[in-house]
């Protein structure tokens, strides 16, 4: 059983300060028939998580553990900042969301297809830098 731990980390660029999660599908008209597309912005953004995951293509199940760390408000001040480190985030993104983008880059990246997947454990908290911790479990 091996065990694989990396983080991504996130730029003060916009779209790319903080975990994004998946919006809704949109859909135009393309002729007579509706076409579903997923907003750009969105696709860029898990690129951009892509980019930083290994290239491991795991073939067996697989159990996940991803800690998104979210960034805290700029009105707060210092005190309440240091208050707040490693305190649950329960405010939006809703974390089904936020784990759906996670799980849609690393489709054919880090595994074959995110039906490996047997097991998460998931948490949002509050931290000093945004980023998000993955622990990726072979069994």
């Amino acid at each position: 059983m091996s065990v694989t731990r990396f983080e991504i980390k996130f730029v003060d660029r916009k779209g790319f300060e903080k975990p994004m999660p998946s919006p809704r599908p949109r859909f135009r008209n393309a002729g007579r028939f509706p076409q579903a597309y997923m907003p750009t912005n969105y696709t860029k953004h898990k690129e951009y998580i892509q980019r930083q995951m290994p290239k491991l293509l795991i073939k067996n199940s697989i159990k996940l553990t991803i800690l998104f760390e979210m960034p805290m408000l700029k009105s707060w001040s210092n005190p309440q900042k240091q208050r707040m480190i490693k305190a649950y985030h329960s405010k939006k993104p809703d974390i089904d969301n936020l784990l759906k983008t996670v799980l849609d880059a690393a489709n054919g990246h880090l595994w074959i297809d995110d039906g490996q997947i047997v097991e998460i454990h998931s948490a949002k908290r509050y931290a000093e830098t945004t980023k998000i911790k993955i622990k990726l479990e072979e069994i």
